[in-house]
């Protein structure tokens, strides 16, 4: 089966690819209603969303699936130079660092899952996927390393930059990357999925089924906005001209009542 998302499809099906064999799965943990409501709420709390936004989660189709994921432990030791004298080591430990195995998900730009807790993790069984589609995995364990590691040199640069004085910061590169204890596990972790319309644009609200958090896209009102600019540069004006600022509010008072004697005469 496929299951929409957005504009790019994530093909889906009942059971695991053949390249893909899961090594454990996290249950639904959050149940369609559960994340609806989750939805509205966090809809509620982003900065300035259309009025009656908040109903889109109840009207629109909510899709359950599990995204199949590559979730690597490793410690990783950089090597750096910062300059012509300075050189160093810089040792991290990665935890479930998750790769999606599914490339679908990733044009679709689905935002990033929390790595999954230890104790979450269920070892897997055909059964605890209820008959929910699972995306198909077509990311093979070299190409998910790779951007594993590419992660991890990522972190192990800015976490080497940070510790250095400003002015040095700019001059710190990594000559080499040790991976020691690394290891893998293949992963089913559940989402739920909102993808609604608005003014024309395609918007989509992901929910991680196991820890309820909410992430997304949500438009914003045009009409706020306009109020929000309009209160700013009223205040604005009230520090600079407060006699001016004063006036505004009375001169519009008296245009609409203008208006409305106007249209009760004719």
């Amino acid at each position: 089966m496929t299951e929409e998302i957005g504009s790019t499809p994530l093909v889906a099906d009942e059971v695991p690819s053949d390249t893909f064999r899961p090594d454990g799965i996290i249950p639904f943990a959050i149940d369609e209603s559960d994340a609806r409501e989750r939805a509205v709420r966090w809809i509620r709390r982003s900065w300035l969303p259309p009025s009656g936004l908040g109903h889109v989660s109840r009207s629109d189709a909510v899709k359950g699936l599990y995204l199949p994921f590559w979730a690597f432990d490793a410690h990783a030791i950089g090597y750096w130079s910062g300059g012509s004298v300075t050189r160093g080591i810089t040792e991290m430990d990665f935890g479930n660092l998750l790769v999606c195995a599914d490339r679908g998900a990733d044009s679709n730009g689905m935002p990033a899952l929390e790595p999954p807790l230890a104790k979450a993790v269920r070892a897997y069984d055909p059964r605890l996927v209820a008959g929910r589609p699972i995306s198909n995995a077509q990311r093979g364990q070299d190409e998910a390393t790779l951007l594993a590691h590419t992660r991890m040199e990522r972190e192990l640069a800015a976490t080497t930059r940070r510790s250095r004085p400003p002015k040095e910061r700019d001059k710190v590169l990594l000559s080499r990357v040790e991976y020691a204890r690394e290891n893998y596990k293949r992963l089913l972790l559940p989402i739920w999925l909102i993808d609604y319309r608005y003014l024309g644009r395609s918007y989509r609200i992901t929910i991680d089924g196991s820890s309820g958090n909410v992430t997304g896209d949500v438009p914003t009102s045009v009409a706020k906005v306009a109020l929000v600019t309009i209160a700013a540069l009223w205040v604005i004006l009230f520090l600079g001209d407060a006699e001016t600022a004063l006036s505004i509010p009375v001169r519009m008072a008296e245009g609409v009542r203008w208006l409305v004697r106007r249209s009760l005469s004719s």
